[in-house]
């Protein structure tokens, strides 16, 4: 099973019990689903573990788990193989009834990987189906183990398994390493928390990863910025000022290759319209002030980040366009929205504590008190999109009723989130 929030999966998928239903967008009928990520040991993506409610009423603990899949199963029909993950696998929670309806066939076995529940009996029928499933090119994956003595016959059937690290001490974490050290089964460490948990399982011979890791700082420590990092932050003060001189603007841009590379691309994007852009003062000649800054903003955050993980500055990209519809929702001014969303992770991306770094950059006051923690309009923003990003559904109705929308509208502006920065080169 997962929890909300983190990283990295390969394909979409769900399961289901009939004929898959046809999915009304009524607030009495919305299904609502948010995606975990599942990394490799680079922190590559690899692929997402799909979270799922039923309708604004229902989290999934209110669920029975047939109900439940079968939400997963009708949206991901509905929207498509790979739409709400971009292409990687995604990782679908089956239960019992599931696995012996025959229904998980509808799904694309390149896509998806199958996730066998705790509670689902090692008996002579799953055996049987699970054996089948694998023949017809189908990836399973054992979930919650504990113990290398957990499910031995599922386990055995298993092309990845699930390791509990909240659960598992360390002891057994190190047990089912060495027991499937040479198998070809791919280890996956899930509820990783700390760096340290993820190097140590890393060490220990797992090859996937799920959990807060990823979006937490290696080191907390008072280490300076790189010059480099000064530069960019040299330009982020310059697109705040009150009054932006363009062609000096443009000269400082021109002056770090990796922001006017940026910038330009992302002005060649597909999300930016029909313009072909071929020079940083064409390109601000195009922007107002605003977007300027957001613009900024933008390749300031991906320049700041190096050679983090991408998953990670997708999900800060997704962040911040989230809040600005947040932003257009409440009729608030949208550079502070976008802005709080999108340095939201800067405390991993830097390796180094929020609150120092938030004293630092060029960020106007309501940001910084957003980032901050504070439960002002850019803070609530933030708080919903983390929780209708990661599946926490009790904080996503918390928020939802702090900012006046509907959790149909915080869906959406999820979709529409992702839609946006898929189309975005960076």
């Amino acid at each position: 099973m997962v929890a909300p929030d983190q990283n990295l999966a390969d394909g979409p998928g769900s399961r289901e019990a009939a004929a898959p239903q046809q999915l009304s967008h009524e607030i009495g009928e919305f299904r609502f689903m948010a995606r975990q990520p599942i990394l490799n040991k680079t922190r590559k993506l690899y692929g997402y573990e799909l979270l799922f409610r039923s309708g604004p009423n229902n989290a999934f603990a209110d669920l029975a788990s047939e109900g439940a899949t079968q939400s997963v199963l009708d949206l991901s029909l509905v929207l498509g193989a790979g739409s709400f993950t971009d292409g990687y696998r995604a990782f679908i929670n089956c239960t019992r009834a599931h696995l012996c309806s025959g229904v998980l066939r509808m799904l694309p076995k390149e896509l998806v990987v199958l996730e066998i529940l705790e509670d689902v009996p090692a008996d002579k029928e799953i055996l049987s189906e699970c054996r089948k499933l694998k023949a017809e090119g189908y990836t399973i994956a054992v979930d919650d183990i504990v113990s290398a003595g957990d499910r031995t016959e599922l386990i055995d059937l298993a092309d990845i398994i699930k390791v509990d690290f909240l659960l598992a001490n360390e002891q057994q974490q190190k047990e089912i390493a060495h027991r499937f050290a040479r198998s070809g089964v791919q280890l996956l460490a899930e509820k990783v928390e700390t760096h340290e948990q993820f190097q140590a399982a890393v060490k220990m011979g797992y090859t996937l990863f799920q959990g807060y890791f990823f979006c937490r700082p290696e080191t907390l420590c008072a280490k300076a910025l790189p010059s480099a990092h000064l530069g960019y932050l040299k330009i982020l003060r310059q697109a705040f000022q009150n009054e932006i001189d363009i062609q000096e603007m443009a000269g400082a841009i021109r002056s770090e290759p990796s922001l006017t590379y940026r910038l330009l691309r992302f002005m060649n994007s597909a999300g930016r319209g029909n313009y072909h852009v071929e020079s940083i003062v064409q390109a601000l000649g195009l922007l107002g002030t605003n977007e300027i800054r957001k613009w900024v903003s933008v390749v300031t955050a991906i320049s700041l980040a190096g050679p983090r993980s991408k998953e990670l500055i997708r999900i800060a990209l997704i962040r911040a366009r989230f809040c600005e519809l947040v932003a257009q929702h409440l009729k608030a001014p949208e550079p502070n929205f976008y802005l709080t969303g999108l340095f939201s992770l800067l405390e991993a991306l830097l390796d180094r504590p929020l609150a120092q770094i938030v004293e630092e950059i060029p960020i106007p006051p309501v940001c910084r008190e957003a980032l901050n923690g504070a439960s002002n309009g850019p803070g609530n923003a933030l708080k919903l999109a983390i929780a209708s990003g990661t599946g926490d559904w009790t904080e996503m109705a918390r928020y939802c009723a702090e900012l006046k929308c509907s959790e149909s509208d915080a869906w959406r502006w999820q979709l529409d989130a992702q839609s946006y920065v898929n189309k975005l080169k960076w």
